[in-house]
């Protein structure tokens, strides 16, 4: 064989073990990167005149709120999209809901949503204290507050707000360095790696935020069939509103009634059907099979793409109630005026679960 044959055979070899790295690299799955992508000047500003830390352009407000009257509910800048929790787009509601409705200066009805400083005023008593406190809850990292203090309105983050460190007070310093962190894995050990900027808190995000999601895409939520664990959404909304959680590190099962043929006192959360009825088959759940965008319910390992529900899916919080605001008092999913036995339209609001309560 020639040197010329060799270099020939060489470089045969070298072009097919090409193609074979581009054909792996073309047929892998595509690993979704969530850190803020684009110019460092479309969120920063090096000599900016407004008080916002970390060279901020503007607020959380600011930057998730940028439009309230627009029609957009995801807002492109550059590479980065944006969602938006205030925004007047009708039929885009992202999953946890839309400040709209509660916002002073757009349509407030406080009945509606959370009250976030910024958004709304602080809401009169005895609501200006999050339904169901309690003093000194487990949180990641530490505990809760021992009280609410008079005059403290809820904020985004940090101590009085829902995302970020909960520890910190500081809504910014909470939350400071998530939004360039790597989030591939939600394992919930630090706030960029937490869903939704959650601490502490696991689940699988949908990339639009559930807009247009449909039934075998969207958010895959974390429960616990023995509402034991802390890295669930139902047990970031027990952190503040702890009397509506049987977790023992909450309210406890006494403060919600026991599953087990007991008198329920509050709906139950992070519970899963075959815990309140057991077979499923024959329960009133039982024609409750394919997952519902407006009843979601929670998974031991969500994926966010489930289709079906059975005995080990699990009611959660968001199952009835969105995040932020809703058009709906109570920051409901739906109507609850409108949910009536036996005539009502089955498969909707609550006589989804409910199923066998419905009319024909």
């Amino acid at each position: 064989m020639t040197n010329n044959d060799r270099f020939k055979g060489r470089m045969r070899n070298i072009i097919i073990i090409g193609i074979v790295i581009l054909l792996l690299n073309w047929l892998a799955p595509v690993a979704v990167d969530a850190k803020v992508k684009g110019r460092c000047k479309d969120c920063h500003d090096m000599h900016s005149g407004k008080p916002f830390p970390a060279l901020t352009k503007d607020g959380c407000i600011g930057c998730h709120g940028m439009n309230p009257n627009g029609n957009q509910s995801i807002i492109t800048l550059g590479k980065t999209r944006i969602p938006q929790v205030i925004h007047h787009m009708e039929g885009g509601e992202l999953a946890a809901g839309n400040f709209y409705h509660v916002a002073d200066a757009i349509n407030p009805d406080y009945r509606k949503g959370h009250n976030v400083a910024g958004i709304s005023r602080l809401e009169d008593p005895p609501m200006d204290i999050p339904p169901g406190f309690l003093a000194n809850v487990r949180i990641p990292g530490g505990t809760g507050p021992n009280l609410w203090p008079q005059g403290q309105q809820l904020t985004c983050a940090g101590t009085w707000g829902c995302h970020g460190d909960r520890n910190i007070e500081d809504p910014f310093k909470a939350i400071a360095g998530a939004h360039h962190e790597d989030d591939r894995v939600l394992d919930g050990s630090t706030v960029g790696k937490s869903y939704r900027f959650l601490f502490g808190i696991t689940g699988k995000e949908h990339k639009d935020w559930e807009y247009l999601a449909t039934i075998d895409n969207h958010n895959g939520y974390r429960g616990d069939v023995n509402h034991q664990a802390t890295d669930t959404i139902s047990y970031l909304c027990g952190e503040c509103h702890a009397k509506f959680h049987a977790n023992p590190f909450l309210g406890g099962a006494r403060e919600v009634g026991e599953a087990y043929y007991s008198t329920w006192v509050r709906h139950p959360s992070n519970i899963a059907f075959g815990a309140i009825h057991s077979p499923f088959a024959g329960s009133e759940y039982q024609n409750f099979v394919r997952y519902s965008l407006e009843v979601p319910v929670g998974y031991d390992k969500p994926t966010g793409g489930e289709v079906f529900v059975d005995m080990n899916s699990i009611v959660i919080c968001l199952s009835c109630h969105r995040a932020h605001a809703s058009p709906y008092q109570d920051s409901l999913r739906w109507d609850y005026n409108e949910m009536i036995s036996r005539s009502g339209t089955q498969g909707t609001g609550c006589l989804t679960c409910h199923s066998r309560k419905g009319g024909h």
